[in-house]
């Protein structure tokens, strides 16, 4: 065996055994799938303050609500409430979680049982309480088991759906795990089609792919052996965007070692020795490709709400071992088949046969004659789309992502038109006291509260009070819908005035606390305001300064990062434009700003990276205008195949059944589409060939 090949035998030997010794005893990362605790809030927000009072002064609350909806366009009789009522409370029992809490509807007064019974009493609905501390799998197991038990002893004449904060939890469990084998299976088989159409070689079709396989089976060990460590959580959202990330960026590595090993192999006759020089051009910008997306995600460790945080660890892992196998293991697959790879049209050694000019050649060839043709046009619909960023509204109701005909959803419409919105979120006013505390005075809070735009009612609640008198818990229902930012300004007015009101009615000695699902997504909102900023600014700031090693510039990573910014905002921005004239969407759910841009900046630097390294090459025999022709050719067909196949792949969420991640793969697939075909071939060769000798300040050109 030449020595050249032991050295990819050994990578590849080294990919496999990993890939094989990491399954047979770790465990994959689906297995320890988790919700997050306290809605992913930190343990000093005001809301998880309130809910640890509430649960120590009532020890009965404080688990998560369930509501079981009965809806019959027939009516339902007073006979059939009873019924359906009687059903449900036979579920009171011990079961492996905890205890089951049903109203007793039963043993109401009519007068008192006709509050859960709609005005046209066609929909009626009981409020169940699951045992505390239940999250994730178990959750979402015991409801399932409520579910069918209910099932069994309903006539089918009835539509029975499940709603609240446990059954919208419990149907984002089943949507995400339904999903999964779907999300890899269109990943692998549309990159495999791509590849195919593009570049109509089959063994380069697969060579991502087996590459791609190997990393994702040691990442998804990894992981899971570190979430099943405790290191950190895994989540399902972050494994299903991962899953695709992972495919597309080795492909990207894939493209970019092909383009230049095609290249190298027409000037070497020895395999071995062409790989060796490709390995020799791409090192770099695969390395610093590599390195910025690690650091690009490492920078959601500084976020303070867990499901950032949780995405962290995940996305770095597998970034890192996409860098690590850019470097071994592709390059090894690649000089393993050798000239093979590229069959049925095979590079010959000593090949001088002149090349057409490709489009990508004429592209540049204009650009670079015509740069602010080119460049003013193209800012200005850039700052257009930017600009609208400013009339983004964000949503914090997670139903709304959910398909409409989910039981959780058709639930939440039925009891929203039947009753107030705001009763499928109750949140709990808390007083506590050192003294007793005066109910009358109390109550002059209570009414003063109940007075607010914002409120709708505020109602007593079983065993309101202490045996010491000291604490005291009331319902309180907001006014319209409970996860809107009316209900979440609300709860901070009150907040803001509680001392005032309790002073006022001669209550100094006494704290209000709010707990409930308004007042834990009015701390969340103020949290992902504070996240979304520190996020984007130190990466940026990051990733500017390995640009800057990169290209041993000062003036180059501010126009690369500028353009790179300046191509997310316009991307956000015509997002909102088309998800309103074309879906009718007025909202986007807060998540969506801060991951498009984690993962727009990361993907974009990639293929900036991969232009001016080339660009860099040829300025060593060139003169600087025709450097940044050469090389805006050389890389164009690469950029542009890896852009279409990585904004395809991330279309593929756009067959998720949750609207929040459909939206947020249309949006990866614009942006990349953007910066593809508009930014990276045009905008950044205008930009160069106008700044001319100072694009690389203070190298000298």
């Amino acid at each position: 065996m030449a020595k050249g090949k032991r050295i990819w035998w050994l990578s590849l030997s080294i990919w496999i055994a990993l890939m094989v010794i990491l399954s047979g005893f770790a465990p994959g990362a689906k297995e320890f799938v988790q919700a997050n605790k306290d809605a992913g809030l930190p343990a000093d927000a005001e809301s998880i303050i309130a809910d640890r009072q509430l649960e120590k002064y009532f020890p009965s609350e404080g688990g998560m609500p369930l509501f079981a909806v009965f809806h019959n366009e027939d009516g339902l009789t007073e006979e059939d409430v009873l019924s359906y009522a009687a059903v449900l409370e036979s579920l009171e029992t011990e079961s492996s979680h905890g205890v089951v809490d049903v109203i007793p509807l039963t043993e109401l007064k009519p007068e008192q049982r006709a509050s859960f019974l709609a005005e046209n009493e066609k929909t009626f609905f009981v409020p169940i309480t699951l045992p505390k501390g239940l999250e994730g799998n178990d959750l979402h197991e015991l409801v399932v088991s409520i579910k069918s038990e209910v099932a069994k002893k309903i006539d089918s004449d009835v539509e029975v759906s499940w709603t609240g904060p446990a059954g919208i939890a419990s149907d984002a469990i089943e949507l995400f795990s339904q999903a999964d084998v779907v999300l890899l299976l269109s990943t692998v088989g549309l990159i495999l089609v791509l590849l195919l159409v593009i570049y109509r070689s089959p063994l380069l079709t697969l060579i991502p792919l087996i590459g791609a396989a190997i990393v994702y089976a040691v990442v998804d060990r990894v992981i899971g052996l570190s979430a099943s460590s405790g290191l950190f959580t895994a989540e399902s959202q972050a494994l299903s965007i991962m899953t695709i990330l992972l495919f597309a960026v080795v492909t990207d590595y894939s493209l970019l070692i092909f383009s230049r090993y095609r290249e190298e192999l027409k000037k070497h006759e020895s395999v071995n020795d062409a790989m060796r020089e490709t390995m020799r051009h791409v090192r770099e910008p695969i390395f610093f490709s590599g390195s910025t997306i690690v650091l690009g995600m490492a920078t959601l460790f500084f976020a303070i709400y867990e499901p950032y945080r949780n995405f962290a660890p995940v996305f770095a892992i597998a970034a890192g071992a996409m860098l690590i196998a850019g470097l071994t293991l592709l390059p090894a697959l690649f000089a393993l088949i050798g000239r093979k790879a590229f069959w049925p049209i095979i590079p010959k050694y000593g090949d001088e046969t002149i090349e057409k000019k490709t489009v990508w050649g004429k592209v540049a060839n204009v650009v670079t004659k015509k740069p602010l043709l080119f460049m003013i046009p193209i800012m200005l619909l850039l700052l257009l789309g930017a600009w609208n960023v400013t009339n983004i509204d964000e949503s914090y109701d997670m139903i709304e992502s959910f398909p409409e005909d989910l039981s959780s959803r058709i639930g939440y419409d039925h009891l929203g038109k039947s009753f107030s919105q705001g009763s499928l979120a109750p949140g709990t006013l808390l007083f506590v006291s050192d003294e007793k505390l005066d109910m009358e005075k109390l109550m002059t809070v209570v009414e003063e509260i109940e007075s607010k735009t914002g409120i709708d009612k505020v109602t007593v609640q079983s065993n309101p009070i202490t045996e010491d008198e000291k604490n005291a818990k009331f319902s309180v229902t907001f006014t319209g819908n409970p996860y809107s930012v009316k209900a979440f300004d609300t709860v901070l007015e009150l907040r803001s005035e509680s001392n005032a009101l309790l002073n006022e009615a001669g209550l100094a000695d006494a704290q209000l606390f709010i707990a409930g699902e308004s007042a834990k997504n009015a701390d969340l909102r103020d949290i992902n305001n504070r996240d979304t900023w520190l996020v984007m600014i130190a990466m940026t700031v990051l990733i500017t300064i390995m640009l800057g090693l990169q290209t041993r510039s000062i003036i180059a990573p501010i126009y690369m990062m500028g353009t790179i910014l300046l191509s997310y905002a316009a991307t956000l921005g015509l997002s909102i434009v088309l998800f309103k004239l074309i879906l009718d969407l007025d909202t986007l759910s807060y998540r969506i700003p801060l991951y498009s841009f984690v993962f727009l900046v990361a993907l974009g630097v990639d293929y900036s990276i991969m232009l001016i390294a080339r660009i860099r090459e040829e300025m060593k025999v060139l003169p600087f205008d025709d450097a940044v022709r050469r090389g805006v050719e050389k890389t164009g067909g690469v950029i542009s195949s890896a852009g279409l196949i990585l904004a395809a792949t991330f279309l593929v969420l756009a067959t998720m059944p949750i609207y929040e991640l459909k939206l947020f793969g249309i949006i990866m697939a614009i942006g990349i589409l953007i910066d593809t075909f508009i930014v990276r071939p045009l905008l950044i060769p205008a930009i160069l060939i106008v700044l001319g000798k100072w694009s690389f300040w203070p190298k000298k050109i």
